[in-house]
């Protein structure tokens, strides 16, 4: 028995193409307005007017970093293009660094952000990149994790603003780029894909003053949300006897 052929008339193939393009991939308008940008802000979180945009940081075309004040608190918030307009895909009011990652599978894309107090002791800090050391053995495929420890040092006194965008360092985004490659490749056999244990990379941060002790930001207990598809990792302090 022949099957019948469907032919879907090249008008409705281009209108169909057209759309999706449309939507997902035509290139975003100017961005928007800072009336705008404290009116959505006031709609998820705060509720006032007395918000102050300190500025745009854009990261490409679809990606803009807008660190704002707001009663005293720093706060950063993180938009994006999305099905023809501009989102707000994060907001936070907590004194630490976050690592926005653009494109997760692109380390490349990677920036560590802030916006922190400055009235306060801290003169400097680290950002660490550490990859714990593991071993592991399954159905005879022996797997070992090497001890990895990135750092380098924002000079947060001499900034310019209390905000800043830095991109990840060259071997930083060269590690994480094999890492990656390790981890999508395919396993050995199901089972062992099955047991195999997700990444052990994990970002963090250290403050100091002048004297070189630990000294953290001084504000209130701030506040974070993340809202849709936004990849933002906090970065959490770490205790000096975790360094090697």
């Amino acid at each position: 028995m022949r099957q019948k052929k469907i032919w879907i008339p090249a008008g409705i193939l281009l209108v169909t193409i057209g759309i999706f393009y449309y939507f997902f991939h035509s290139e975003p308008p100017e961005f928007l307005t800072t009336d705008a940008l404290v009116e959505t802000i006031n709609s998820y979180q705060y509720g006032t007017d007395s918000i102050e945009i300190q500025d745009m940081v854009f990261l490409g075309e679809t990606h803009v970093f807008v660190p704002f004040v707001s009663n005293k608190e720093y706060g950063t918030s993180y938009w994006v293009w999305r099905n023809r307009s501009w989102e707000l895909g994060g907001i936070t009011t907590i004194q630490d660094p976050y690592v926005w990652k653009v494109d997760p599978g692109d380390p490349s894309t990677y920036v560590v952000v802030w916006n922190m107090n400055r009235d306060s002791d801290m003169k400097e800090f680290d950002i660490y990149l550490l990859n714990q050391r593991g071993y592991s053995v399954s159905h005879d495929v022996h797997h070992y994790t090497p001890r990895v420890q990135l750092d380098f040092t924002v000079p947060f006194e001499t900034e310019e603003h209390s905000y800043g965008v830095k991109p990840l360092p060259d071997e930083w985004v060269t590690f994480l780029q094999s890492f990656v490659k390790v981890e999508q490749s395919p396993q050995p056999d199901s089972f062992f894909n099955d047991f195999f244990q997700p990444s052990s990379v994990n970002f963090g941060w250290m403050p100091y003053d002048e004297n070189g002790e630990v000294s953290f930001p001084s504000s209130p207990n701030g506040s974070g949300h993340q809202y849709g598809e936004i990849h933002l990792e906090h970065l959490s302090s770490i205790p000096e006897y975790e360094l090697e």
